[in-house]
Parts: structure tokens; sequence; C-alpha cells
């Protein structure tokens, strides 16, 4: 007589090691997806979004409500305009008007062009931010770099430059080109290796650059120091001072900051890239990263099964009577007649030999032939259709279970 198979059992403490792992990993796996959910934010939260930086209602510290708000105690009247239609018109056909280009990451060549074009009879055009991808599309035969060395003094006779001035921070050294003529730079950089001889070697590169009005444009002033304008620096330095003295040098300011209008409604003749910011594809592709990894982990099978007591036994019956309770007291009649019908047709499928979801006409066919009922009456019983009170939905009950018995004694 062979001894009788015993079940491979779990200890209590086998389970109770095996439960904490798998919590211990769960919570280590959404401490992680606080941590890159919290650097993407970070990221995010540290570059001003283009409709913020360099505008002049802007408060916060990529804003330049400060240095706008002096201007009109000065007595400036500033204008802001988003679209290089709305700049131009603001500006005039007359002197006494400078234009000013805040931000200009969307800015198109279209626009740019149209701005230079249409605004030859204004005082000044200042570029604020004279990015390299700014100067492209103006077109100017002027390079951007970084800055390798902050400048001095501004070492340069200009209006708005006083003896002894001095601006951070410089973003940008600006390099003239070869066939420029009568441009005027301020705040050189010293070239590399320079000596204690102021003229012992040729700057390589100005802060500030002021170009004469030619046939293409009125007079620019092109910025490498942008942050100087904003409301984080606009106090350090001589900062204020030179700038409520360039942009204030008009009676009137327009400053033109380049909206989604003026980006759509001139759309850029080449690609000069895309309008979302840098820190987005990374942050995206981080995202996308983390989303992987979770999905990966929770839904690998870590292991066999390992079979668990129930720390009750709940009969079917009672399960059913809670549903119905539920149903009940939500006064889901609806649903409930539903739920009552989808089980019916699956029986009745299965016992006539049908398909799994097979249409519902060739079910009322075989029902009406297996119990000698017409059609329609079948598809009246079987078919979705509202219950309007509790006797309607028990009377359905029970002709459905009436229509099965009658199948089942067919067969």
């Amino acid at each position: 007589m062979s001894a009788p198979v015993t079940e491979p059992s779990v200890s209590p403490e086998g389970t109770e090691v095996a439960t904490v792992v798998r919590r211990g990993r769960a919570v280590l796996l959404w401490v992680l997806l606080l941590v890159v959910g919290g650097a993407v934010i970070a990221v995010a939260a540290g570059s001003p979004s283009p409709e913020e930086y360099l505008h002049p209602d802007g408060t916060g510290q990529g804003g330049t409500a400060a240095l706008v708000t002096v201007l009109r105690d000065r007595g400036i009247d500033v204008r802001v305009a988003e679209t290089s239609a709305d700049a131009v018109r603001a500006a005039g056909d007359e002197a006494g008007s400078t234009i000013v280009l805040g931000n200009a990451d969307l800015l198109t060549d279209t626009a740019a062009r149209r701005l230079l074009r249409d605004s030859r009879g204004v005082d000044r055009i200042v570029v604020l931010d004279a990015s390299a991808r700014t100067l492209s599309l103006l077109g100017l035969d002027v390079s951007a770099r970084g800055v390798a060395q902050e400048p001095g003094t501004a070492d340069c006779t200009r209006p708005w430059v006083r003896p002894g001035d001095r601006v951070a921070p410089v973003l940008w050294m600006l390099v003239p080109g070869n066939g420029l003529r009568g441009a005027s730079g301020c705040y050189p950089a010293p070239a590399p290796g320079r000596t204690t001889d102021p003229d012992a070697l040729p700057p390589t590169g100005y802060a500030a650059l002021d170009l004469p009005a030619d046939g293409r444009h009125a007079a620019m002033t092109l910025v490498g120091f942008p942050d100087a304008a904003t409301n984080r620096y606009v106090t350090d330095s001589a900062n204020a001072g030179l700038l409520v003295r360039l942009l204030g040098a008009s009676p009137r300011l327009v400053w033109y900051h380049p909206g989604i209008e003026d980006a759509t409604d001139n759309p850029s003749q080449r690609d000069e890239g895309s309008v979302w910011p840098e820190w987005a594809g990374p942050a995206l592709v981080l995202a996308g990263l983390a989303f992987v990894a979770f999905a990966v982990s929770r839904g690998r099978r870590l292991g066999r099964l390992v079979p668990e007591p129930l720390p009750v036994v709940v009969r079917a019956t009672e399960t059913t009577e809670s549903r119905a309770e539920l149903y009940r007291v939500a006064d889901d009649r609806a649903r409930a007649a539903r739920i009552l019908r989808h089980a019916t047709l699956a029986r009745l499928s299965r016992r006539l030999g049908l398909a799994p979801g097979a249409p519902l006409d060739a079910l009322v066919d075989a029902v009406a032939r297996a119990t000698t009922m017409p059609p329609a009456q079948v598809d009246a019983l079987l078919r979705d259709g509202p219950a309007p009170d509790e006797a309607g939905l028990v009377s359905l009950a029970q002709q459905l279970a009436h229509l099965e018995e009658k199948v089942a004694r067919h067969d």
C-alpha cells in the first residue's frame, strides 16, 4: 500500500518574509520614482519658460517688470507687443521710438525680416538677448560665443554708458564680421594671454555692439547680457542705470516679446529647431525610462507562486447576495439586468454548441428552435433593455431561468 501523497506546506515565517520583501521592493520603487520625478521638476523649474523670460510684465526672477516700472516712472511710454506687426504699428513710421526685442525663443526668420524692413524709421532697435540663433534670424554679420572671462569696464564712448560702468552677468561675447562697417563695441573681452598692456592684443569680442543704420535696418544695439535686465540681476553692478539709459533714450519704448500667435502667423522658412526648451527632450526620455522600469518591475513574476491560506472562507451565495445588495443600494437595475442577460447568453451558447461571441440573432434562432418559442419573444427576453422597477427585475430573472430550463429539457 502506497504512502499518501501530501501537499508541500509553506511555513508562516517564509510567507511573512516574502511579504516583507515584496513590500520593501515596492517602497524602494516608489522612492526611486519620487526622486526621478523631483529631479525632472527641478530641471523644469530651473529654466524659465519662453513666455516668462524677459517678459515686461513678468514678476518672477526671469521677468523684467522692475526695469519696466522704472522706465515708466521716468515718463517713458512703454508698450508691449507680441507680434512683429503690432511692434511696427506701435512704433510708428517717424522718429521718437525705440524697439526692444526681448526673449526671441519664439521669433521666426519671417517675423525678424518684417521687423527690420518695416521699422527703418525708428530711433533704435535693441536686441536684448543677442544669442547666435537670434543673430542668424536677423541676418546680421555678427557671431556670438560664450564668455571665457568677464569683461571689465565699458571702454567706449556711447550715450548710454558712463565711465566705470560694469555689467554682470554676461552670457554672450559678440564678434563683428570682417564685412561689417561702422560697428562700435563696448565691454571688450580680453584676449587669451593678454598682458598688462591694454594695447598689446585686440579684444576678441564685446558684450554690447552698436551697429549704424543702413538700408536694411535702423540703428541697432546688440546686448550680450540679457540676464542683467531681469528682476534677479537688475540691481547688481551698474545694470539698472545702464539699461534705463539704453532703453529710455526715446520717449516711446515698444517692447517686442514674440508669442505663439506671432510664430503661428509668421512660420519660419527654414528649420531653426524646436520651440520647446532644451530640457524637454531629456526629461521626456527620463520619464519614459522610469515608466518602463516601473512597468517591468510590476509585470514580471518574481519566483514561483506561493499558496497562501485565506483568512476566511466566503461562500458563493454570500458573495452573490452582497453584490445584489450593492446593486440595490445603488439603484442600478439596468446594470443588474445586463449582467443577468449576459450570464444567460453565455450558458445558452455553451449548451447549444455555439461558438463564443456568436451573434445574438444566431443564438435567438437556436433557442427558438430548441424551445418552440416565437423568435420575437426570445429576442425581447435576451436583448438588453431597461428594467422599470425591482418587480420587473425579479420577473426578468425568473423568465431567464425558465428559458434555460426549457433549453435544458430539450437537450
